[in-house]
């Protein structure tokens, strides 16, 4: 009888590619497990599309950002990472009031947000549904509508059928007039988002809450997320040991023979990446590439989705009223959300989606095809019908968020080559300029089931916004949720392989 032993090993090292929200979020959970974390990046700074800081006083972001209550894998998480205040949690407040307005017929419907009781619900419920009459869908849609959200349907189902299919858009066109900009707005979803996806963002009044969460089904982030949440987390993950290589870009895995494990991970600048199990958290058309023919192939649709910032030196008074919503009349897909500075600044942060193919009111074409004042005028007109807070006393001045930019074609060519660009647009001169996107919003389609672990690769996973796992309980795509939820699960399927190769049986 042969006698065996056990051969303990060091920590097992695990490589991350991509210091977005999801990697630092897998690399967090890593830390947890006393894993070796190196994190990757082509970026020079951490967060991806979860970028936005204070500057002098005005806020600059690429987006603003809405959570809920029952986001509980979100709220635990931000519990864990220590920041100047306690933890990022304390960044999160209630968002007592979100609002459906109407740009052209200049109406703002309210709807409370804090935890219901009673017939408070009644009358929430009741402004839902005249709002939607108010859009001019007919009393049966609304009836057949609120009884589709909230009846019991198959979940594997619905992760097939596809939103239009779902709510009847080709035989119900005013329900889906409604409907198509909230969800735009909302989340980028597209006609073929999974129905499942959308489901619990509109159910979001029900279900089991974070016990910790601010007292509103609603919640928003005080600062921008890179000031509440990836500075404070990239600054604790860096005193955990996780050791940061950013500027080093991915270029290829290199595999074994039979193709069963990756070997190792080359880089761009040539520099091989050696561990024991590599985790990609990259966007899904860099992952895919890097992939190729051992993985199933991944389904989406890029949604171009941006923001835009307008700055006061105080509130004017055609926004007093106003604190988060969505624009129902605008094709651009509008949200917004009103900030307050201490020092008394306040920013209309304004997102818009479709960039490339929404046709505007004034000008009648994209983002894309727009210059920067035509981009402000087209914002202004479709939140409020006119421009006159650019000549409102206390307005300070319009500002593309960060992650975007015009360039002249030599600057997209030489310094932004991988990002997303435009078709070329004319400035006052006749000179050829180019709006450049760095990120755009990922949306799997009903036919993709893109998975967290790489059936070939024994030491390959995948976290991220558009993956799928079974276990899955909020499949709402491109939302924080998604992003930690993603990740938690992807560190279950490491765990399993990581106990396997803890210890050796020689």
């Amino acid at each position: 009888m042969t006698n065996r032993c056990k051969v303990e090993k060091g920590p097992l090292k695990i490589a991350i590619f991509g210091a977005g929200i999801s990697g630092l979020a897998i690399a967090h959970q890593c830390v947890k497990q006393g894993f070796e974390v190196a994190i990757y990046d082509k970026e020079m700074s951490t967060g991806g599309k979860c970028r936005g800081t204070v500057i002098d006083g005005k806020v600059h972001e690429l987006t603003h950002r809405q959570l809920f209550a029952k986001n509980h894998h979100l709220i635990n998480f931000l519990k864990e990472i220590p920041s100047s205040t306690g933890s990022c949690l304390d960044s999160i407040y209630p968002q007592n009031r979100v609002q459906f307005h109407w740009g052209k017929k200049n109406k703002t419907m309210q709807f409370q947000r804090l935890y219901f009781k009673g017939i408070d619900k009644l009358l929430d419920d009741a402004k839902s549904a005249y709002s939607m009459m108010y859009s001019q869908v007919s009393l049966i849609d609304i009836l057949w509508f609120k009884k589709q959200i909230q009846s019991d349907h198959n979940p594997s189902e619905l992760l097939k059928k596809t939103v239009s299919e779902f709510f009847e858009y080709q035989t119900r066109p005013s329900l889906a007039a409604f409907l198509q900009p909230v969800l735009l707005g909302w989340i980028g979803c597209t006609d073929d988002t999974p129905a499942l996806s959308v489901l619990d963002l509109l159910n979001n009044k029900i279900g089991e809450f974070h016990p910790d969460a601010p007292q509103a089904y609603s919640l928003g982030i005080r600062e921008p997320i890179g000031d509440a949440i990836i500075t404070p987390l990239t600054h604790y993950l860096r005193e955990k040991g996780v050791q940061f290589y950013l500027g080093h870009e991915l270029r290829a895995l290199h595999s074994n023979n039979k193709k069963t494990r990756v070997d190792y991970v080359e880089l761009k600048d040539n520099d091989p990446v050696k561990a024991d199990f590599y985790v990609l958290a990259l966007p899904a058309h860099v992952t895919q590439s890097l992939l190729g023919e051992v993985s199933k192939t991944l389904d989406y649709r890029y949604v171009f989705s941006h923001g835009f910032q307008f700055h006061f030196s105080s509130m004017p008074e055609i926004l007093k009223d106003k604190t988060v919503g969505l624009v129902l009349d605008s094709p651009w897909g509008l949200s917004y959300h009103i900030t307050t500075r201490e020092e008394g600044n306040v920013c209309l942060s304004v997102t818009a989606t479709d960039l490339d193919k929404a046709m505007g009111v004034m000008y009648l074409k994209p983002v894309f095809e727009c210059n920067e004042e035509e981009v402000r005028d087209e914002l202004l007109a479709q939140l409020f019908d006119e421009l006159s807070l650019l000549d409102d006393p206390t307005y300070e001045g319009f500002y593309i968020g960060l992650g975007a930019k015009i360039v002249n074609k030599n600057e997209a060519e030489t310094y932004y080559s991988d990002w997303f660009i435009g078709p070329p647009i004319r400035n006052e001169d006749g000179d050829r300029r180019y709006w450049i996107v760095q990120h755009a919003l990922t949306q799997p389609t009903s036919q993709s089931q893109f998975p967290l672990v790489v059936e070939h690769y024994s030491n390959v996973f995948l976290s991220g916004e558009y993956l799928y796992d079974p276990k899955q309980k909020w499949r709402v795509p491109v939302t924080l949720e998604r992003c930690i939820e993603t990740a938690n699960l992807c560190m279950e399927h490491l765990s399993i392989k990581a106990s396997l190769l803890a210890t050796e049986v020689v």
